[in-house]
């Protein structure tokens, strides 16, 4: 596996999950063989449980990473089409 993520990185996409499942607090304890992450409701029952082995803690971040380019690569032309359109450019860049 030729990539290697920070613990940021990898909080970061466990936290976003953990923001569409709309839980109110939760737990992250690391295993031997990689993560188990619990979720919580706001009366503390709980609503989510997610264990990340190595290769797929490394699927997911691979996967977040393509959707971060792709959403990248969407604005950015969708911002340069709106600059030709209107004839306008961004100043200091070079298309």
């Amino acid at each position: 596996m030729p990539a290697t993520y920070s613990y940021a990185s990898i909080l970061h996409t466990i936290g976003q999950i953990l923001d569409q499942t709309d839980v109110k607090s939760f737990a992250i304890r690391e295993e031997e063989d990689g993560l188990f992450v619990e979720g919580f409701n706001s009366d503390g029952q709980l609503q989510v449980q997610m264990r990340y082995d190595v290769a797929g803690l490394y699927a997911l971040m691979s996967r977040s990473e393509e959707e971060t380019e792709e959403r990248e690569t969407s604005a950015t032309g969708l911002l340069h089409r709106f600059l030709a359109d209107h004839k306008r450019e961004l100043v200091g860049t070079t298309l």
